[in-house]
């Protein structure tokens, strides 16, 4: 078995380190062959030297970038990526529990025997979500209070709020190459774990695990989407990017595309295409906006409806 992990860097010389330790030490490496791609953007301090110093043990291979950005970076990992089985999304600054590869891929294989696939790989599109525990800069855990929408997994929330972060995916090579049919160079670049969410639960299954596998570490140099948060703090980001945020539109155009790229995966599942002809189309004429509204499916129940409202009333979703 092969298992391909790939890590976008930049700047990440202060914890760099010691997530290539947690990947080294994966209880799995006995039994599958796991090799770390790396993708440097231009980094400025020394990342580069702990890059090529586990390169020169053989340990990870790195090209480097310039400003690229962490869609496009990780898409290009994706692309120029040896044939593995499995593969995984990293970032730099977090720990990985060391059953995290074990874990997502018994939970992958499990799930195509209950799908009745003939071997105990799938061969459809997968995609692994774990659960993550957040810690402050020195790992300890610390309160943290989930957005409610993060709680739900089907088409229409998927397309308006953020999940689990991209560290806690683990993914066969079916999804890898869904991943691949859209390109952020051409279609709207997305944040590189919301997009490839939204693409399998378009066109594969997603399998979620409630335990954590990822210490995912909160510091002054990570900046967590406002979806994670919950309560009077995840109300106030929600707002600050909607009136303030570069991306006002990120949603719906992401959605257009993904309605575009995918139209033959989707043809005949009149629930996947109505939400995205909803989320994409909204601006375009009264009547869209008022059956994105009345759809009950992408009720939440808290202030997040509020939100919605507003997002879509100053063109803005």
């Amino acid at each position: 078995m092969k298992i391909g992990v790939l890590l976008y860097s930049f700047n990440g010389v202060d914890y760099l380190g010691e997530q290539l330790q947690s990947i080294l030490k994966q209880d799995i490496s006995g039994k599958a062959e796991i090799s770390i791609s790396v993708f440097d953007d231009g980094s400025t301090d020394k990342t580069k030297d702990i890059l090529e110093r586990y390169q020169n043990d053989k340990k990870l291979t790195f090209v480097e970038g310039n400003g690229l950005g962490k869609t496009a970076g990780y898409w290009e990992l994706m692309k120029n990526a040896g044939e593995a089985d499995y593969y995984a999304f990293c970032e730099q600054d977090d720990v990985w529990f060391p059953e995290k590869l074990s874990r997502a891929v018994k939970y992958i294989e499990t799930q195509a025997i209950l799908d009745g696939e003939e071997t105990e790989l799938s061969h459809g599109p997968m995609l692994y979500v774990s659960d993550y525990t957040v810690t402050n800069a020195k790992l300890k855990p610390i309160r943290f209070t989930r957005n409610k929408a993060c709680k739900f997994s089907d088409v229409e929330h998927n397309l308006l709020y953020s999940s689990n972060p991209g560290c806690t995916f683990v993914f066969n090579d079916a999804a890898r190459k869904k991943f691949l049919m859209y390109d952020p160079k051409t279609n709207y670049p997305d944040n590189y774990d919301d997009l490839a969410k939204k693409i399998i639960n378009l066109t594969g299954k997603v399998v979620i695990d409630r335990v954590p596998t990822v210490y995912r570490r909160k510091h002054k140099g990570d900046k967590f989407s406002p979806e994670y948060y919950g309560g009077l703090i995840g109300q106030i980001k929600l707002y600050w990017e909607l009136f303030f945020g570069k991306k006002p539109n990120a949603k719906s155009e992401t959605a257009k595309a993904l309605a575009f790229v995918y139209a033959d995966e989707i043809k005949g599942d009149s629930r996947k295409t109505e939400a995205l002809q909803q989320v994409g189309e909204y601006r375009d004429d009264q009547v869209n906006r008022e059956r994105l509204l009345q759809n009950s499916r992408f009720v939440t129940g808290d202030y997040n409806d509020k939100w919605l409202k507003m997002a879509v009333k100053k063109n803005k979703l």
